[in-house]
């Protein structure tokens, strides 16, 4: 059992890594613009260029997972390993620092959008739910783990000792992913199809992309919404700014606790679209809760919930793409609904700027969004047989 498996836990690595190496300087901007002789934007900078990179390489990422799964997900589990070496070179140059985040974050859609593919690929129709669950895990994993231990690291031994200790997963993952990718045989119908031409007319016809694109737009903007603006949010209400790094942590752990599991149970029954409805109704409750009453305790349980619910839809919907589309167009597809998701968080994030005081029409505004995603989840079929 645990060698059919072991192979997950090499690119579940390489998940976390690439998350691990965006986020990196989040938590340490400040003493790390003071030691490369440069300003807290410019290190800002170096995290900001991740999701705005994904926007313009995710969907030509995902044709190439379709077309030539093995040299695209083996090209970003290089980026990853070879950046995380190669930072070792540059540790206190800035523009060294940049290039390198640049193509790392070139890579990284490479390795998010074959969450679906990489479970079609390597492991039978009913091991794909888990697989694709403890993947998206390992992406939230990288991101607590990077924000937790890099100030951590720093205060105890320095940039040099983050780079170090953060490189070493990224190149033991690098390393797993190709040995997989060249030893391991993949699933015959998948090797079969891999190099069928996908005809994007037909997929872009299909009405379940665009509603999935909507959903996740909507679910992944909102976590990028509360990460942007959830300080200056809760401030309003007098709610102390060092609440707002463990609120964030707190709903991730609740996310990745649940999507270890839940989204292989919601599979089981047959049940995404009410998981769905369910999610959103709960999402823009504690919406409405947050801007009714501030207590601590309060917050608190409303954002366990929100991401307890919430983050596990990421795995939910990828997994329905996995089983929705034939395997020669679930890395396009994935493509398309990760370019979507971030556009979506993009533009949620500067919409919500705008009503920031008072804050009540903020979390108005958000809990309005979610409640528009129920118009979505019915059109979307109540059951999804596998094809």
């Amino acid at each position: 059992m645990l060698k059919k498996w072991s192979h997950l836990i090499g690119y579940c690595m390489l998940v976390f890594s690439s998350q691990l190496l965006w986020v990196t300087f989040s938590p340490i901007t400040s003493d790390v613009a003071i030691l490369m002789n440069t300003s807290v934007g410019n290190i800002g900078t170096l995290a900001a260029l991740f999701p705005i990179i994904y926007i313009f390489v995710a969907f030509p990422a995902g044709r190439w997972l379709d077309t030539h799964f093995k040299l695209a997900l083996g090209f970003g589990a290089i980026t990853v390993g070879l950046g995380a070496i190669a930072r070792l070179f540059f540790p206190f140059h800035y523009m060294g620092q940049l290039i390198i985040q640049v193509v790392m974050a070139i890579g990284q859609p490479f390795i998010i959008n074959a969450f679906a593919t990489y479970s079609s690929r390597y492991f039978p129709k009913e091991n794909r739910p888990l697989a694709i669950s403890l993947s998206s895990a390992s992406l939230f994993l990288g991101v607590i783990f990077a924000m937790a231990l890099s100030p951590i690291i720093f205060a105890k031994g320095g940039l040099m000792q983050v780079h170090i200790l953060f490189a070493i997963p990224a190149v033991l993952s690098m390393v797993w992913v190709l040995h997989t990718l060249i030893n391991r045989e993949m699933n015959k119908e998948a090797t079969q199809k891999s190099f069928i031409e996908v005809k994007l007319g037909d997929l872009f016809k299909d009405k379940f992309l665009w509603i999935l694109s909507g959903l996740l737009a909507i679910g992944l903007g909102i976590f990028d919404v509360l990460s942007t603006w959830v300080e200056p949010l809760f401030q309003e209400y007098d709610i102390p700014g060092t609440v707002s790094g463990p609120l964030l942590a707190i709903m991730l752990v609740s996310g990745i606790i649940s999507s270890t599991f839940l989204p292989n149970l919601v599979a089981k029954k047959d049940m995404r679209r009410t998981y769905m409805t369910i999610t959103l109704l709960v999402t823009a409750s504690a919406f409405i809760a947050l801007a009714l009453w501030q207590a601590i305790p309060w917050v608190i349980l409303w954002f366990v919930a929100t991401g307890f619910l919430l983050l596990a839809g990421l795995p939910v919907v990828m997994d329905w793409a996995e089983i929705h589309f034939d395997v020669s167009q679930q890395g396009t597809a994935v493509g398309f609904l990760m370019l979507t998701s971030h556009v979506g968080g993009v533009i949620m994030i500067y919409i919500v700027k705008i009503f920031l005081s008072p804050p009540y029409l903020a979390l108005g505004l958000l809990a309005l969004i979610t409640l528009s995603g129920l118009l979505l989840t019915r059109l979307l079929p109540k059951h999804e047989n596998p094809v």
